[in-house]
């Protein structure tokens, strides 16, 4: 399946409900960004703004910079652990339910909002399952950035296995992912390269348009997830069973 596909069939499904996945998928950034703000103001809590304001109107790049800066080794450890802790018990649960609102639409064509919040439900194992997720990505990145996104792309499938299925093993999980994307990651790559061109544009205004692209990337790679569910099944990596919860 080529890009051009992928695209036209996520056209298809926000047909009559872009404006409500627009929705969606703020409410969902506007959390997000809600709790980075949160971080910064513990990491930042100590700058004196008025200052390194006034440094950089004098033409003091340098000063300016170094106040911008945090020093602090204790607020910046505190400030990365919650950063940590917010994505493992909150907004990786959101991203799941993100992914299970977008796949409900393409099958029902109706985005319904509670979705986003329904991976609550099943807190503990879609919480373990992302959390597994992010570890390996991260050691892996480790030994270089390649690597990580190698194995990121290799676990692409995961919050979308949950999303169908929040009863599946952790290992089950990341099995059925692994080996469907064997032969499957360049495709993934390309197709989030093939959406460069329209962020670039949406910083001609101030990022706003990024909002309004959101419902677009996100149900182009709904779609494949589609297809490489598809190729699991048919290639008896994995039975339809698997995708639906029980």
């Amino acid at each position: 399946m080529h890009n051009s596909d992928l695209k036209n069939n996520a056209k298809k499904a926000l047909t009559g409900t872009y404006w409500m996945a627009f929705l969606l998928s703020l409410i969902f950034s506007i959390i997000v960004g809600a709790c980075n703000t949160i971080i910064s103001t513990i990491q930042y809590a100590g700058v004196d703004y008025s200052k390194a304001i006034e440094y950089a109107a004098e033409g003091k790049l340098e000063k300016a910079q170094a106040m911008l800066q945090q020093d602090d080794p204790v607020v910046s450890t505190v400030a990365s652990l919650l950063s940590i802790a917010i994505a493992v018990f909150l907004t990786n649960i959101l991203q799941v339910g993100h992914n299970k609102a977008y796949i409900h639409n393409r099958y029902n064509k109706e985005i319904k909002i509670e979705l986003l919040f329904e991976p609550f439900k099943h807190y503990f194992n879609t919480m373990k399952t992302m959390f597994f997720r992010d570890l390996y990505v991260a050691l892996w990145s480790l030994l270089f950035i390649i690597p990580g996104i190698v194995k990121s792309y290799s676990y692409y499938m995961i919050p979308y296995i949950i999303a169908e299925n929040p009863n599946i093993s952790t290992s089950r999980a990341f099995e059925i992912s692994k080996k469907t994307m064997n032969g499957e990651k360049g495709k993934a790559f390309y197709m989030h390269l093939s959406f460069i061109g329209w962020y670039l544009l949406s910083l001609l205004t101030c990022g706003i348009g990024a909002y309004f692209l959101t419902p677009y990337t996100q149900a182009t790679f709904t779609e494949f997830y589609e297809y490489t569910k598809s190729k699991a099944i048919s290639t008896g990596i994995a039975s339809p069973e698997e995708f639906r919860a029980a």
